[in-house]
């Protein structure tokens, strides 16, 4: 084993990790050559505690990559550290403003910048043209590749603005799926020509603009493998880069999904991943053990089931795309402006009755998930806040006896009922018709999830959209559905 080979093995992989410093372990993984980590909210807890975070991991090499999903909406790690959260994808989207969109990406990734975090996961670049996905949703900019084209674009470059690393994802495309890949392995067998026109589109022009990174999905794509995408040298080498001619960083998703790890170990995983032809095999577990991952690389290696010079030239993209980071200026621009913006827009596109300070809220919104990650408890939360008055309560899975309680308790106030995704949910669709039955008046459809929830909402029923659950966004709405009759 040469010492050349054990750090180019490290500088392959992206790893995360427990608690709110570095470990001794950690910290030794790091000056031995780990290629990046990535930050979740269990390693968050303000944001002079996230600096100090940083700061202790780059003084055992300067050029370790700091990553973290950031994509908007719901989706945040960073709330502690973070006044401003950035807005949903599909807010922006709908709202179809590039330069908005451009200066939320700016906005958000300043941040991240000032956090000393270099690498911004995001943004999802996925075509949401199943309304019954259950894992992009609002993630999305949108159901066209012409409206994710344009927003990804404006993304990449809003974060450029900032000085730091973009990373379009979910390659091929997660939009047209019904399965959840942290859960089990999607299928797509739509024709190349099908996912060239919808899935790649947005791709191709994220690629064009200059994205630092591109992350796979875990999804066979029958048209070209029958492996998954993480794990296809069809779809890594093949496509993305001799095909859509990327020549960055391409990053896996997180391996230790079901999609992947039901049929073999995270560690024969990286080496498949990185054999495929990805630059940084991820593991996000806290429990990730970057040595003992390190040794299967290079064990794969000395048995001759992955090549030294792939291995070789997947840590060195690495360390250029960090050498290239160490040379971009950072710029602050973190005003909170484009989601104040956001929220503004978005009230004032729609109309919303005057329900008084004291409405009750029925929140019917998706079960926890690693990938959706809330920031506050609920509406009824969000309510409180605006008027003291009001009260509430969450439901995340079909409970015949809160739902009883709950219509009980909003008798004789007004009522707001929040869905999320209830096309593809069907105890919220159900739970939905009984809340309105027999409701006469005084009662308020609050669609915080997909737009097209707003079909299913009984003709007559006064309802409104949020395009996403970002916390300025749903204040902003609290505020005028609870101002005097």
């Amino acid at each position: 084993m040469s010492d050349q080979l054990e750090r180019d093995a490290a500088g392959a992989l992206i790893v995360g990790f427990t608690g709110t410093t570095a470990s001794d372990d950690l910290r030794r993984a790091v000056a031995a050559g780990l290629g990046a980590v990535i930050l979740f909210t269990r390693n968050v807890v303000d944001a002079e505690q996230v600096t100090a975070l940083t700061a202790l991991l780059r003084a055992e090499r300067p050029d370790l990559l700091i990553a973290i999903d950031h994509e908007g909406g719901e989706f945040s790690h960073l709330a502690p550290a973070n006044p401003w959260p950035l807005s949903s994808p599909r807010a922006l989207g709908e709202l179809d403003d590039l330069m908005l969109t451009r200066m939320s990406a700016r906005d958000a990734a300043a941040t991240l910048a000032s956090l000393g975090i270099d690498v911004m996961l995001a943004p999802s670049v996925d075509v949401n043209s199943n309304p019954a996905n259950p894992i992009i949703s609002t993630r999305s900019f949108g159901t066209t590749a012409d409206v994710v084209s344009r927003h990804g674009v404006a993304f990449v470059e809003g974060v450029h603005d900032a000085g730091i690393a973009a990373c379009p994802k979910h390659f091929p495309g997660h939009g047209d799926v019904s399965v959840d890949s942290h859960l089990a392995l999607p299928r797509v067998d739509r024709s190349i020509e099908e996912v060239t026109a919808v899935e790649l589109a947005p791709f191709k022009a994220t690629i064009d603009a200059g994205a630092d990174l591109i992350m796979s999905a875990h999804i066979v794509f029958a048209a070209y493998d029958d492996q998954p995408a993480t794990l296809s040298r069809r779809i890594l080498q093949g496509l993305l880069r001799d095909e859509l001619g990327f020549t960055g960083v391409i990053t896996t998703d997180a391996l230790e999904m079901q999609a992947i790890t039901a049929t073999r170990s995270i560690e024969q995983a990286a080496v498949e991943s990185i054999r495929a032809g990805a630059d940084l095999a991820m593991i996000a577990i806290g429990e990730a053990d970057p040595r003992a991952l390190t040794a299967h690389v290079v064990d794969a290696v000395g048995n001759g089931s992955l090549e030294a010079d792939r291995v070789a030239e997947a840590a060195g993209r690495v360390r250029e795309l960090a050498a290239t980071l160490a040379r971009r200026k950072r710029r602050p621009g973190l005003s909170g402006a484009p989601v104040r913006e956001v929220a503004g827009r978005t009230v004032a596109s729609q109309e919303f009755p005057a329900l008084g300070g004291a409405p009750y809220v029925i929140d019917l919104t998706q079960g926890l998930h690693p990938a959706w990650n809330p920031y506050f408890s609920g509406l009824p939360e969000v309510f409180r806040r605006i008027a003291a008055d009001s009260a509430g309560v969450v439901l995340r899975s079909e409970d015949p006896a809160a739902l009883a309680e709950a219509r009980t308790a909003a008798a004789g106030r007004p009522l707001v009922v929040a869905v999320q995704d209830a096309v593809r949910t069907p105890w919220m669709r159900a739970a939905l018709e009984q809340l309105l039955e027999g409701r006469d008046g005084d009662v308020f459809v609050l669609c915080t999830g997909i737009p097209e929830d707003r079909a299913i909402v009984p003709a007559g029923v006064p309802s409104g959209v949020t395009y996403g659950r970002n916390l300025v966004v749903l204040e902003s709405v609290a505020e005028v559905l609870t101002r005097p009759r």
